[in-house]
C-alpha cells in the first residue's frame, strides 16, 4: 500500500527527502522560492530517473554533460508529474483556494485516494531568537507569525491522517501583538475539525513545551540543530491504533539512547571532501571524489548514488576577515580554547570588526572544529560564513555549501539550483532529510498498524 504525503513551505525538499527514504510518496510541494522550487524539480528529476532505470543521465546531468530541458524534452511524461508535484505558491497571497485546486490535481494525477501526512514548518524568522535580537520590535510586527494559519486551513480541509509541524525553539516566546504566539497556535490546533491530538497530548504541551524539542545530534547527524517537533494525528484513530499517542515518546526514547554513543562530528561529516583556498571551487560540478578508501560510514552514506562533488565552491574573503579566521583557529589550536570577539578585541584589537551590536554577537565569529558536531546551520549562512570558519586553517576560509549540505544530512547527489547565496539559503532552511526520514519511518509504522487489513487484502 502506497502512503502520500504533501509538503507546505517545502523549501529545498529536506523534509520530503527523508520521507521519500522512507517510502512516502511525495504528491505536492508548495514552496514560494524560486531557486528552491528550482531544487525540488532537480530532486524529483533524479527520484524519476532513478525509478525509471535512467538514473546514468542524472548523472550526466550533474556532469554537466547534459542539459536538464534536454532530458525532460525526451521524458514528456516525466516533465508533466514534475510539473503536477511542484506547486510554486506564496500562502497568504495566492489564493488558499488555488492551491487546493493544484493539490487535487496533482493528487488525481497520481491516482492517490487521499493524503496520509501533511508536512511542513512555517518560516522561522520571526520566532528566532538571533532574529528578534537584530529587530527593535523583537518582530512582534512580523506577519508571518500567522502564516501557520494557513497550514491549519489547509490541514482542516485536506483532512490527512497524521501531520508533522516542524519549527525553531525560539517559537515558544515569540510574542505577536503582546500575546504569545505558541500558545495561540496550540489553541488554533485544539479546534481543528475531525479533531487532531498531538503526541504527546496538548496538555503535556503546555506543561513541558520543551520537551517537544528534538535535537538533531541525538539522531547520528553531525550537528546540533534543535527544533520544535509537534506530531499530530486524528483523534478518531486511536481505535484503530491506541498505541499511536506514543510516537513522541519512542522518538525521545531512542533519541536518549543514542545519546549513550559518540556523536558525529564536522570530521565525519565533510573530513574526505576536497580541501579549497578561498574562492576555488565549482558552484555547479566540482568533480569525481578522489581515491580515499578510509571513509566513515556517514561518509560512505553521503556519497551513495553520486558520481562525485557539487556545489563545493569557497567564498572570496577579505583580507581582515581571513585574519580573523586565522586568529580563531590559532587561539584554539594553542591551547587556550575557543576563542569569542572579547578575545579579540583583547588580543588583536587592529582586527575589530567594524560591525554594530558587538556586545551582542560575541560569537560572531565561530570555528567548527573537527571533532565536535557542528553548530546549526542556519539561513544567515548565506550572508556570510563567520559563523561557519573551517577548521582546517591550511584552507582558512568558511563552509561551502556542500560542505554545509554535509552537515545537513543532504546526500551529495543533491543539487541545489542558484546561484550560491540562494543555495546556502536553501541548505540553512532545511530540515535535515535523515531528521526527516527517522520522524517518516515512526510515522509509516503507525500507518502500517491502522491500514493492516488494507496491507493485507492488497489494496
Amino acid at each position: 500500500m502506497n502512503f502520500y504525503a504533501i509538503d507546505l513551505f517545502a523549501g529545498c525538499g529536506g523534509l520530503s527527502e527523508g520521507f521519500k527514504q522512507t517510502g512516502f510518496d511525495i504528491i505536492a510541494q508548495i514552496e514560494m522560492d524560486k531557486w528552491a522550487c528550482e531544487s525540488l524539480r532537480t530532486r524529483h528529476l533524479y527520484h524519476g530517473l532513478k525509478d525509471s532505470g535512467k538514473g546514468y543521465l542524472y548523472r550526466r546531468y550533474l556532469r554537466q554533460e547534459v542539459r536538464q530541458e534536454d532530458i525532460l524534452d525526451r521524458f514528456p511524461d516525466l516533465r508533466e508529474s514534475i510539473s503536477h508535484q511542484v506547486i510554486q505558491a506564496t500562502l497568504g497571497n495566492d489564493g488558499i483556494e488555488r492551491i487546493l485546486e493544484k493539490i487535487e490535481s496533482s493528487r488525481k494525477y497520481n491516482a492517490a485516494p487521499r493524503f496520509h501526512v501533511l508536512l511542513g514548518g512555517p518560516p522561522c524568522q520571526p520566532y528566532s531568537l538571533a532574529g528578534r535580537a537584530r529587530d527593535p520590535f523583537r518582530m512582534e510586527n512580523d506577519r508571518r507569525h500567522y502564516l501557520y494559519r494557513h497550514y491549519l486551513e489547509i490541514l482542516e480541509r485536506l483532512q490527512p491522517d497524521f501531520f508533522l509541524y516542524e519549527n525553531v525553539p525560539g517559537l515558544f516566546t515569540a510574542r505577536a501583538e503582546g500575546k504569545e504566539i505558541f500558545v495561540r497556535i496550540l489553541n488554533d490546533f485544539s479546534y481543528l475539525d475531525p479533531p487532531y491530538e498531538i503526541t504527546p497530548p496538548l496538555r503535556e504541551v503546555f506543561e513541558e513545551p520543551g520537551s517537544y524539542i528534538l535535537n538533531s545530534a541525538d539522531f547520528h547527524i553531525p550537528q546540533s540543530r534543535k527544533r520544535l517537533i509537534l506530531i499530530g494525528y486524528k483523534k478518531s484513530l486511536e481505535g484503530k491504533n491506541p498505541g499511536i499517542k506514543n510516537i513522541f515518546k519512542r522518538l525521545q526514547k531512542q533519541a536518549s539512547k543514542n545519546r549513550e554513543g559518540e556523536r558525529l562530528t564536522v570530521s565525519d561529516a565533510i573530513g574526505d571532501l576536497p580541501p579549497l583556498k578561498p574562492a576555488e571551487g565549482s558552484d555547479g560540478w566540482f568533480g569525481s571524489y578522489n581515491s580515499n578508501t578510509n571513509l566513515t560510514s556517514y561518509q560512505r552514506r553521503m556519497r551513495r548514488g553520486s558520481p562525485g562533488i557539487v556545489n563545493h565552491r569557497a567564498r572570496t574573503h577579505m583580507q581582515g576577515d581571513l585574519e580573523r579566521y586565522r586568529f580563531f583557529i590559532e587561539h584554539h589550536k594553542n591551547g587556550n580554547g575557543a576563542a569569542c570577539l572579547n578575545d579579540l578585541i583583547q588580543e588583536r584589537p587592529n582586527l575589530i570588526p567594524n560591525h554594530r551590536h558587538l556586545d551582542k554577537f560575541l560569537d560572531r565569529f565561530k570555528v567548527q572544529w573537527w571533532d565536535y558536531s557542528s553548530s546549526t546551520i542556519t539561513a544567515h549562512i548565506c550572508k556570510d560564513g563567520h559563523y561557519y570558519i573551517h577548521p582546517d586553517i591550511n584552507q582558512c576560509r568558511s563552509f561551502t555549501v556542500r560542505e554545509a549540505a554535509r552537515c545537513q544530512s543532504f546526500p551529495d547527489n543533491f543539487k541545489f539550483e542558484g546561484p550560491r547565496t540562494e543555495q546556502f539559503r536553501q541548505v540553512g532552511n532545511a530540515v535535515p532529510p535523515l531528521l526527516a526520514e527517522i520522524i517518516g519511518r515512526y510515522i509509516r509504522k503507525e500507518l502500517e498498524k491502522i491500514y493492516a487489513k488494507e496491507i493485507q487484502s492488497g489494496e
